[in-house]
């Protein structure tokens, strides 16, 4: 029996220009829980390996998203070449940059890590550029070299410590695979399907992919043993950080569009680093700082980004 072919790719749809009250809300909602994700990761990381951690955060995100389609009267995405593709973007956008940022914060404090992850919309550009979806301004160079110049800045701070210069190129890695995942998606997935049925597909490919991984490399977890804050952690990331933060995401989307979405950026690193702070009693040096403050100067400079291109949900 030959597959059904893949849905018609979807017209776009018009959003507002300025934010109302509950645009706000769902900024600082998607903001705080990408933002408290670093911290998850860190409260998880003292009992489970990073690909535990992974597999669990995209299997509880996987069952939020499939719960909250179906009760959508939704489906799940159709056709073997869609069902690839979402594989491939489930590999390159969350089962590979996810492993690579928990790997990483065994190493880095979770508020750094969070600055560093702020990179994304350059790297985003960067990518895009360099395969001819994009153009390199002036300005957006300036800024590219600005936020290079931070992660260079952070990584000066810690040339003294291998593991730390190592986990600290691991996160910018990490974003790499954000922006060709991108740039993946807006070429081969995006219009195929309603972006929750993506989401949904993306992340339970994700969850298969991960969890054999994470069973030959670490081995079986004492399950039975974990404490109530390391399971609590890696369901709160997994509902919050990766199901409901999807949701969140396309429905700002679609309310103010994309580039007004990516706001997201300058808020996530400022609640990853209180987060650190407060909870976990974190305390960034003064390279990690000016390198981070670098960084979101440098975003704002090259990150204007068309809607056409729009950001990935990546945290």
């Amino acid at each position: 029996m030959s597959e059904p072919p893949d849905p018609p790719r979807r017209p776009p749809v018009a959003t507002a220009a300025r934010f109302a009250p509950v645009d706000v809300g769902l900024l600082l909602l998607l903001s705080a829980m990408w933002g408290l994700s670093f911290l998850f990761i860190e409260l998880a990381l003292r009992e489970l390996g990073p690909l535990w951690i992974v597999a669990g955060r995209t299997g509880v995100g996987g069952v939020v998203l499939l719960t909250i389609l179906l009760l959508r009267g939704s489906g799940l995405p159709r056709g073997r070449d869609l069902w690839l593709r979402l594989a491939t973007l489930g590999l390159v956008n969350n089962a590979l940059p996810w492993a690579a940022v928990a790997w990483a914060q065994q190493r880095l404090p979770s508020g750094l890590t969070g600055l560093l992850m702020a990179i994304v919309p350059t790297s985003t550009l960067l990518v895009a550029a360099l395969v001819g979806l994009e153009r390199i301004t002036p300005r957006r160079l300036a800024g590219l070299l600005l936020a290079l110049g931070g992660v260079a800045v952070i990584v000066g701070g810690d040339v003294e410590q291998p593991g730390r210069v190592l986990a600290v190129l691991a996160v910018v890695l990490a974003t790499l695979g954000y922006a060709g995942s991108a740039v993946f998606a807006k070429s081969q997935i995006s219009g195929r399907a309603p972006p929750l049925t993506i989401a949904t597909g993306q992340v339970l490919s994700a969850a298969v992919i991960t969890l054999p991984v994470a069973w030959l490399v670490e081995g079986r977890p004492a399950v039975t043993s974990l404490t109530p804050t390391t399971l609590g952690a890696v369901a709160l990331l997994g509902a919050l950080g990766t199901g409901l933060a999807f949701l969140v995401f396309y429905l700002l989307v679609a309310r103010v569009g994309a580039t007004n979405a990516t706001l997201t950026t300058y808020l996530i690193p400022i609640v990853a680093v209180a987060a650190g702070t407060l909870l976990l009693d974190e305390r960034l040096g003064a390279s990690a700082l000016a390198g981070g403050g670098l960084i979101l100067v440098g975003i704002w400079l090259a990150q204007h980004v068309p809607p056409a291109m729009g950001p990935t949900p990546p945290r």
